[in-house]
Order: structure tokens, then C-alpha cells, then sequence
């Protein structure tokens, strides 16, 4: 856990950085404490920052393609000190992380289609939770969910180690650790299950709480189904901070028959524990509300068009998944 002291003295060392900008071009100067305030930028008074910083990374996906490796949102008032926690998102085929975090259409790439805009940015902020959202770039604007070294043993935990000691330190006042957050929540869209499914498989992030996957059921499943059964007793509501996986899925995006197989693959897991009422299951066309998020493991069919699910659904998410709350300023 990181201490007043550290991230004091790490803000005074930065009075020593020089103005250099990062790889990106998108280089920040480390953010002072706001002048009268007694809390440390690392504690969330910082001057504000670009609404998205991009960064590229030895440890992206696909280093070395040219383009930003992750885009990076830190909500206004993020505080390093106080149970961080971290958004972790995979788009889907034919997107980007701009299109991604953007509220509006975007396109991926140079004369390219716009793309649907996922509204990410809007939605965290708009749920206060008090979590860094990290959107990791796989292919560009292309027909494929390749999800390149996030698929190879400790890929997760290499970029984020990288992102946070040699990108994010100046900008937050302090250097986060992978392995001291509160919680990680994994969401993926469409195809971006196989980036997911990597991280969780072997992405060595011990603190991956919960796994969203938003019409991304394509495959995975064994991966998925085997992270549940690994910690099964710990997806039970009664419990402090339970574990959660949550299928979103609709009637036509393709995955309907992957994740109605999954329903029963689940119940198998935790019946023998006990905990077969830890499993929702809603195959009908009512719409999300909180009480399905209420369940440790949901499964629910959704009304909303495939390419809609990430600005539909992100903030209910968001705010269900026991993040620490960012305090009103």
C-alpha cells in the first residue's frame, strides 16, 4: 500500500524530471499538489490531466506498429492511496481504443469507416469508482481479435508494470504496482475474449476480481470456466468482495449458443460447492437492472445491438464491482 510520505516525496523528486515528453509524444510533467490543498497529487490533487493519454509500451500487444499500445483514463480525483483499482478493456474486431472511449463514431484509421463509440471515458467518471481505465490496442480496424503478448505468460503484468512505473508516475505522484491494487476488472467486447481469456489464463495478475464479457462469449470457455472453478467458494454473495463473472449476451451477435452452454458448465462448478444460487440466469428480453447485478455470476441476455453493449452497459458494471468510490470534490 502506498504511503503519504512515498507519494509526497515521490512528487518532490519530480521537481528534478526533466520536460522530455514520453514515446507517445504525449510526455506529462509530474502533477504538484494543487497549492492550499493538504492532500498529495498522489491522494487526487493533481492539476488536470489530458481526458486520455496514450502511450506506447515494449510490453503492448503488438509493440512497435506505430500506434499508441494503450489509451489511459484517470478519472478526475483518482486517489493511488485508497484501494486503486484498475478497468482493464479489450475491444472488439474492426475498433480501437479511440473509438473505444469516445461517445461519438471514430474511425480507426486514416480515410477508414467510423467506428461505434463506446462511450468508456463518460461512463467511468460517471460511475466515480475509483479505478484507472486502461483500453489495451490489439489489431486496429481489423477482422480478427489477435490478441499478441497478451496471450503470452505474464503479458498483463509486464505492460502494466511498465505502464506504471515508466508512463504513469509522473502524472498520478506516485508509482502504482500491479499487485497492490484493490481489484482488476476485466471487460471484454466481441472479439476481444481472446485478449481476455490470455490475461486471465496467464497474465499473471493475482488481483483480477471480476470478467466481464460483453457479447465476447465466442470461445474461451474453458479458460473462463476453469478461473471460476479455481476459486469457487468464492463466488458467493455472502462473502466480502465475492468474485463475479457476468455473460452479457444477445440474440444475435453469435454468441447465444456459447453462452446458454456456459449456464450449465457454471452450475456444474458450483452446485457441488453449494452455490448454485450464486448463478443468475435470464434468457429473456427484460432489461439489465441492479438486481441482476447482485449475483455473483450472471447470465443475461440484453436487448440492446451487438456494437451498442460498451456504452450501454459499462457504468452498471462499473459500479456494481465494489471499486472504492472517489470522493466528492
Amino acid at each position: 500500500m502506498l504511503t503519504r510520505a512515498l507519494c509526497v516525496a515521490t512528487a518532490v523528486a519530480a521537481l528534478f524530471l526533466s520536460d522530455q515528453a514520453t514515446s507517445s509524444g504525449m510526455g506529462e510533467r509530474m502533477r504538484l499538489a494543487i497549492p492550499g490543498n493538504s492532500r498529495s497529487a498522489c491522494e487526487g490533487a493533481r492539476a488536470p490531466l489530458s481526458e486520455t493519454l496514450s502511450y506506447t509500451l515494449r510490453w503492448g500487444a503488438f509493440p512497435g506498429s506505430g500506434r499508441a499500445d494503450v489509451a489511459v483514463h484517470v478519472p478526475p480525483g483518482f486517489d493511488a492511496t485508497r484501494r486503486p483499482g484498475l478497468v482493464l478493456y479489450f475491444h472488439g474486431w474492426q475498433s480501437c481504443v479511440e473509438a473505444a472511449l469516445s461517445t461519438t463514431d471514430v474511425p480507426c484509421a486514416d480515410e477508414g469507416s467510423p467506428r461505434p463509440g463506446g462511450g468508456l471515458i463518460a461512463q467511468v467518471d460517471a460511475s466515480r469508482v475509483n479505478a484507472i481505465l486502461v483500453a489495451v490496442e490489439v489489431r486496429p480496424d481489423a477482422p480478427t481479435g489477435e490478441p499478441g503478448q497478451m496471450a503470452m505468460p505474464g503479458g498483463a503484468h509486464g505492460l502494466l508494470r511498465e505502464l506504471f512505473s515508466e508512463k504513469l508516475a509522473a502524472p498520478l505522484g506516485c508509482t502504482l504496482d500491479p499487485d497492490g491494487l484493490d481489484r482488476i476488472v476485466v471487460v471484454a467486447h466481441s472479439g476481444g475474449y481472446q485478449a481476455a481469456a490470455g490475461v486471465v489464463e496467464g497474465g499473471d495478475l493475482p488481483r483480477i476480481t471480476e470478467v466481464d464479457l460483453l457479447d465476447a462469449l465466442y470461445g474461451g470457455q474453458n479458460i473462463f470456466a476453469r478461473w471460476i472453478a479455481e476459486d469457487a467458494m468464492r463466488f458467493d454473495a455472502r462473502i466480502m468482495s465475492p468474485l463475479r463473472f457476468v455473460d452479457l449476451y444477445t440474440c444475435c451477435g453469435g454468441t447465444l449458443g456459447s453462452s446458454r452452454s456456459m449456464v450449465g458448465r457454471v452450475s456444474d462448478i458450483l452446485g457441488p460447492v453449494g452455490l448454485v444460487r450464486s448463478v443468475r440466469d435470464d434468457d429473456g428480453d427484460s432489461e439489465l437492472d441492479g438486481e441482476d447485478l447482485t449475483a455473483p455470476v450472471v447470465f443475461k441476455r440484453v436487448r440492446r445491438a451487438h456494437a451498442d453493449l460498451p456504452k450501454a452497459y459499462l457504468r452498471a458494471l462499473l459500479e456494481a464491482a465494489g471499486f472504492a468510490q472517489i470522493s466528492p470534490r
